[in-house]
């Protein structure tokens, strides 16, 4: 009997060892497609990927293949042809759009991506000013195949970008009365940056923001902690504004259908709880006037800037706010093509009650 368990007891051991050097077999014979970047040609697309090849434990070598196809669909399978081991590409984490691919329309991507059982609806798109091959090529350099999806989730948990992944811009875009964004992306001084936000109009991308702009978006689509931005303020007997910085403990914002008539009209009500930083030397956060009066400032600037960006959204013809999706949850007679006939007549008022909670050591 006990020759038996020790029998059983030496086969089980024996097969974890099996099944180990079985990963590591697998591991080695593939090739991890984590970024990929797709762009506009004449006859077709490019598509760059950047690949891990894992060499041993915990280590791994960048490889950064680019091919051409006549279509998105026929991409992986030519970036098959270029390599030694069958591509896997369910550690995917982030897809870049070049300029051209993103205004010509990224209905096709979306779709094929979100049907695709391997790859996670919460990896994440952007767009590039360039082509995304470039900004694959200086990504590479850094010998970190997520360095770009890492960027954009530092920037929602940390900056400026509000929420959003292959989920979000799926639910965005097949959602009806409201619009794509996604993060922009740039080179300054050879070093990749996020720049804003591209909009779109449905699967097209129209126009892009800047960061002040994004973190407007973010503030009224969610509660936006840690975003900042600089704020101007002018003293008594000034000519030129000073600035100070203002750091977003929490903010939450409140939208109301006022009317669903020709033109709809929607009341914003936003409260925000901010921390300032870097205050001229003429405040004195001590006086409680002087406090008052410079939360009162950031409210009147903070309507005027949700106005602006409004009034840009309606030039551009993009509602990433989903101002349609709400008006249409308030009546039964929305129509898409009506209220994007009479979007640039949507009426918006704007009331924004900002605490001040905390202040820096500028101060």
């Amino acid at each position: 009997m006990m020759e038996l368990r020790s029998a059983i007891f030496l086969i089980i051991v024996l097969s974890t060892f099996i099944t180990a050097c079985g990963d590591i077999n697998i591991v080695n014979s593939i090739k991890i497609v984590q970024t990929i970047g797709y762009d506009a040609v004449e006859n077709g697309v490019t598509s760059s990927a950047i690949i891990a090849n894992y060499e041993e434990k915990g280590n791994s070598k960048l490889e950064f293949i680019v091919t051409e196809s006549k279509s998105f669909y026929d991409s992986l399978p030519r970036l098959n042809t270029k390599l030694d081991f069958p591509i896997e590409y369910g550690q995917l984490r982030m897809a870049l759009f070049g300029d051209r691919f993103a205004r010509k329309g990224i209905k096709t991507a979306i779709d094929s991506l979100i049907r695709d059982p391997k790859i996670s609806s919460r990896m994440h798109l952007g767009v590039a000013d360039r082509d995304a091959f470039e900004i694959l090529n200086l990504s590479e350099i850094k010998g970190d195949p997520y360095f770009l999806a890492d960027m954009i989730e530092q920037n929602i948990m940390h900056g400026n970008l509000p929420m959003m992944n292959l989920h979000v811009t799926f639910f965005n875009f097949y959602g009806e009365g409201r619009d794509v964004f996604l993060p922009y992306f740039t080179v300054e001084r050879e070093e990749i940056k996020i720049d804003g936000l591209a909009l779109f109009k449905g699967d097209k991308f129209k126009t892009k923001i800047g960061i002040r702009d994004a973190f407007v978006l973010k503030m009224l689509l969610e509660n936006s902690k840690n975003g900042s931005v600089i704020v101007p303020v002018r003293g008594p007997n000034q000519k030129r504004d000073d600035y100070f910085l203002i750091k977003s403990i929490d903010s939450k914002s409140t939208f109301k259908v006022i009317g669903t008539g020709s033109p709809a009209s929607v009341s914003i009500r936003m409260k925000l709880n901010a921390q300032v930083k870097d205050i001229p030397q003429w405040i004195d956060l001590t006086s409680e006037y002087q406090l008052a009066s410079l939360e009162k400032s950031m409210e009147v600037y903070f309507e005027k800037e949700i106005q602006k960006f409004i009034s840009l959204c309606k030039r551009n013809d993009v509602d990433p706010l989903g101002l349609g999706d709400l008006i249409r949850s308030r009546s039964h007679e929305w129509n898409a093509r009506e209220f994007q006939d009479q979007y640039d007549a949507l009426k918006t008022t704007v009331n924004v009650d900002v605490r001040i909670v905390r202040t820096g050591i500028g101060e």
